[in-house]
C-alpha cells in the first residue's frame, strides 16, 4: 500500500482488522508512504480482511493498494517491523521536505 499513511496510526488499524478477522500478520512500514503487510489465514478470513484495509474507515489515506498470492510462511500472531525502503541522503531529505511537487 502507499499513500498518505504517516498521519494516521495505520499499524493499529491493520493490527485490529487482523485480531477481528483471524489473521496472522507482518506489517512492515517502509517509511511514511509505504506499508506491505504479509497475512495469511483462511481465504474467507483473507478476503474480509482486504476489504476491511482497502474499504474501511482509513481508504482515504491510501492511494495505491494491490493485493499477491505467495506461498504460506506459518506466520504466528501479528508483528510490526520497520523496514527502510529507501536510504536518503541528507540532501534528498531536505529537497522532500521543503519542495514538494
Amino acid at each position: 500500500m502507499e499513500g498518505d499513511l504517516n498521519r494516521i496510526d495505520f499499524n493499529f488499524y491493520s493490527q485490529i482488522g487482523a485480531f477481528k478477522h483471524d489473521i496472522q500478520a507482518v506489517y512492515k512500514n517502509g517509511d511514511s508512504v509505504h506499508v506491505d503487510i504479509e497475512a495469511e489465514g483462511s481465504d474467507d478470513s483473507l478476503n474480509k480482511y482486504i476489504d476491511y484495509l482497502e474499504h474501511g474507515p482509513l481508504r482515504k489515506y491510501i492511494n495505491i493498494f494491490r493485493t499477491e498470492v505467495s506461498e504460506v510462511v506459518e506466520i504466528s500472531g501479528f508483528t510490526s517491523l520497520k523496514v527502510h525502503k529507501d536510504d536518503f541522503t541528507f540532501i534528498q531529505k531536505i529537497k522532500n521536505k521543503y519542495f514538494k511537487s
